[in-house]
């Protein structure tokens, strides 16, 4: 395995252009997808989200280096954080017996939910995500 050299008879010198200009964003989010997934030790968190992928691969977003991780989102205000966290919280009631813990499964469903409410919520999981497990994971039921 290695770098792709061939080229189809199509490829031209825009192709090179834009491929050169995304490359990087789009490694970083294959490293990030890697860790996400499980597959390996090559993988490590870089808080990449497709949103950080898009703006690093149009110029929008700085690229860092691969070894450091995008500066975390703040959300400063509660009213932000509300929502989100609130489905989390309300996520582990409804799913708690079938999964007392996080796991990928329980976050591919709540992904799918989010994602059918995103008209509503105006907001990608990405942005959310970490809300709604911190949502879920706070059981106060138990302490």
């Amino acid at each position: 395995m290695g770098t792709m050299n061939w080229q189809p008879n199509w490829w031209n010198e825009n192709h090179t252009s834009t491929w050169d200009r995304v490359r990087e964003a789009v490694r970083r989010d294959w490293v990030q997808t890697k860790k996400d997934l499980g597959l390996g030790r090559t993988g490590h968190e870089l808080n990449q989200g497709i949103s950080d992928t898009v703006k690093q691969a149009t110029g929008k977003e700085a690229i860092p280096d691969i070894d450091r991780p995008n500066p975390p989102k703040v959300i400063g205000d509660w009213d932000d954080a509300e929502g989100p966290v609130g489905y989390g919280y309300a996520a582990r009631e409804h799913y708690g017996t079938e999964h007392p813990a996080w796991t990928t499964q329980l976050e591919s469903r709540l992904k799918a939910e989010w994602d059918d409410g995103r008209k509503a919520s105006g907001r990608a999981w990405d942005e959310v995500k970490s809300h709604v497990r911190h949502g879920y994971e706070h059981d106060t039921h138990h302490e």
